[in-house]
């Protein structure tokens, strides 16, 4: 879903009362229980731990809670298809996660050292078991937001440190890293059509490229930067219906090769989410499909994973002492209408 940097802080509380509602419409709706594909217990690690996104592989990626009284190594986790999960601890107890992002099989994660205001950053490179790789010291002039792992470098997208201190005022700005994590390109992303900045969201990588969804400031416009291995930005607006009073926009998804809104409609019986499909690539329309009724109220979790067929989610099961994290797989349907 679409959640720009700085707006990490509302998540945990819609996403425990929206998963509260799953676990309660999950044994309560026959409707419902037959459309989920997939049920299994996740072993969770941390508390109050939420996730923060969700990679094409359908796996949840999220930071526990950090204790800074008792010097904890930061860290993230994993949370697998099967249910298991993987950690990935930053060895240096200084460092502060910005930003992460699967990397085949392993991660790679952009930390801040001592929390403090600089232009230095540790790039750490994990393996699939949670051995750090390679550990880098990278300097770049803007503040990271995002980033993605292309088929052989990495895509940092962040904003400009000297373009005023107004939300509105941030340049989107980033860096190409190639295999030793040095600075081979740098670029900005252009502005909007009325000459405003972007909102820098989730971003995904390709084969030679990264995707990014993007935000207009103050305005319902999105569009999906390409952001190649040589610094080219090209970005595409997407063809959203514009100012539409019938939509309830909840966000934005990233899937295998398209990125999706979902979004209700006022009214609408029987209540059911739409899911929009658009290339990732062309930005063009493809489909649209939808949850099966009862829907999720307020929208999907604030994090959840499209994967063309199906939509997967972290449920609580039980109660008290005795409650578990589920990761729940249902099954989506064809759109019949309003596409």
């Amino acid at each position: 879903m679409f959640m720009p940097k700085g707006w990490c802080a509302a998540m945990p509380s819609r996403l425990t009362v929206t998963l509260v509602f799953l676990a309660c419409i999950s044994s309560s709706h026959l409707s419902y229980g037959q459309q989920i594909i997939g049920d299994v217990p996740v072993s969770w690690i941390g508390h109050k731990g939420y996730p923060s996104q969700c990679d094409q592989e359908g796996r949840f990626l999220y930071r526990p809670d950090y204790r800074p009284e008792k010097d904890d190594h930061q860290s993230v986790v994993r949370v697998n298809q099967d249910g298991s999960t993987s950690l990935f601890q930053i060895p240096d107890e200084k460092d502060r996660v910005s930003v992460f992002a699967s990397a085949d099989d392993g991660l790679v994660v952009v930390a801040a050292p001592n929390a403090q205001p600089s232009r230095v950053f540790h790039m750490y490179h994990f393996d699939k078991k949670g051995k750090v790789v390679t550990q880098h010291t990278v300097s770049l002039n803007f503040r990271p937001a995002a980033v993605a792992v292309t088929s052989g470098k990495t895509v940092v997208v962040g904003y400009l440190r000297d373009h005023g201190s107004k939300r509105k005022d941030l340049k989107p700005a980033g860096a190409v890293l190639g295999v030793d994590d040095s600075v081979s390109q740098l670029f900005e992303l252009p502005p909007t059509a009325e000459g405003g900045n972007w909102i820098a969201g989730f971003m995904a990588g390709g084969d030679g490229v990264a995707y990014e969804i993007l935000k207009a400031w103050g305005k319902p416009t999105y569009a999906v930067a390409t952001i190649t291995e040589s610094g080219r930005v090209n970005v595409n607006v997407l063809p959203v219906p514009p100012d539409d009073k019938a939509r309830h926009h909840f966000g934005w998804l990233l899937g295998p090769g398209v990125v999706v809104e979902n979004y209700s409609i006022f009214g609408e019986l029987p209540d059911v989410i739409h899911f929009d499909e658009y290339d990732i690539a062309s930005s063009k329309k493809l489909r649209t499909k939808i949850t099966p009724p009862p829907a999720f109220p307020n929208g999907l979790p604030a994090v959840s994973c499209y994967l063309e067929d199906e939509i997967v989610a972290l449920v609580p099961k039980g109660d008290g002492d005795q409650q578990s994290m589920h990761r729940v797989a249902l099954k989506l349907a064809a759109s019949t209408g309003h596409n």
